[in-house]
C-alpha cells in the first residue's frame, strides 16, 4: 500500500513536472518571438508560403504583426510590413494592406518590389490610375518582370487604353512565350484590336501551356495563397482561354 502512494506521488510529482516545463517552454518562445522580430518574421514565412503543408495565413499574420513591433530595435526587418500587407490582402482587407504597403515604403524606399503589392490593392479598390503608377514604379526596377506588366496591362484595358496595354505587355510577349498569363492577356488586347489572326497564336500558344500545367505549376505564380484554391484557379484560366478562342472563331477568323 505504502508503495502504491510512493507511486502516485511521485507520478504526481513528475506530472507537474512536465506541466511546468512545458509552460517555461512555451512562455521562453513567447519571448524569444516578441523579442527577436527577424525570428517572429521568418516563423511567418513559414506559415505563409514556405511550407505549403503547414499555410496558415492568420498565424503567418500573427508572427509579422510581432515583427513589425520590435521592443528594443527601432526598425523592423525589411519586408516585414510588406509581407503584413500581403497577408491582409488575401484576407480582403484592402485598406489594412494598403497601410502596410506604405509603412514599408516609408521605412524602407528601397523595398520596391512592395510597389507590387501596392498596384495590386490599387486595382482591387478600383483605384486604376493609382495602380497603374505602381506597376509603373515596380516595372521600373524589375524591367524582366512579366507579373506587373501583365496585371499593369490588364488595369489599362479596363480604363479603355488598349493601345497602352499592348505597349506595356510587349516586352513580356517575347520574353515569355509560354507564359499562359502574358500569352491570354496578349490574345484578349489583340482581340480587342480585331488583330484575329494574331489573337488566336497568342492564344492558342496559352492554350497548350495550360494544359500542360499542374496545380502545383499554376501556384507558383500566387506565392502565399490558399494552395486549396490552385485547383480552382487553374479551371478558370483555362476557361478564360476557350472563351477567347470561341470570340475568335465566333468573327470567323482562320
Amino acid at each position: 500500500m505504502k508503495n502504491i502512494k510512493e507511486q502516485k506521488t511521485v507520478l504526481l510529482f513528475l506530472t507537474k513536472n512536465a506541466r511546468n516545463v512545458f509552460i517555461s517552454v512555451i512562455l521562453l518562445f513567447i519571448l524569444v518571438v516578441y523579442f527577436v522580430p527577424p525570428l517572429s518574421y521568418a516563423i511567418g514565412n513559414v506559415f505563409f508560403g514556405e511550407a505549403r503543408s503547414l499555410y496558415n495565413v492568420r498565424l503567418a499574420q500573427f508572427f509579422y504583426k510581432t515583427s513589425v513591433s520590435p521592443i528594443f530595435s527601432s526598425l523592423p526587418p525589411r519586408y516585414a510590413h510588406h509581407q503584413l500587407s500581403r497577408t491582409y490582402f488575401i484576407q480582403g482587407r484592402l485598406g489594412k494592406a494598403l497601410e502596410e504597403a506604405k509603412k514599408e515604403l516609408e521605412t524602407y524606399p528601397d523595398d520596391t518590389t512592395t510597389y507590387y503589392i501596392l498596384g495590386l490593392t490599387y486595382g482591387y479598390m478600383n483605384r486604376e490610375m493609382e495602380a497603374i503608377d505602381a506597376f509603373s514604379r515596380y516595372i521600373g526596377t524589375h524591367p524582366g518582370t512579366w507579373a506587373a506588366r501583365n496585371d499593369k496591362a490588364w488595369l489599362q484595358f479596363r480604363i479603355g487604353d488598349i493601345d497602352g496595354a499592348l505597349e506595356t505587355i510587349k516586352p513580356a510577349v517575347g520574353m515569355f512565350a509560354r507564359n499562359v498569363w502574358v500569352q491570354n492577356t496578349y490574345c484578349a488586347l489583340l482581340l480587342n484590336k480585331k488583330d484575329f489572326v494574331g489573337a488566336k497564336e497568342a492564344c492558342l500558344r496559352a492554350k497548350e501551356t495550360a494544359e500542360a500545367m499542374t496545380e502545383e505549376s499554376w501556384g507558383m505564380a500566387y506565392p502565399g495563397n490558399d494552395p486549396r484554391i490552385y485547383g480552382t484557379g487553374l479551371k478558370a484560366m483555362k476557361i478564360s482561354i476557350e472563351q477567347n478562342l470561341k470570340l475568335i472563331q465566333d468573327a470567323g477568323a482562320k
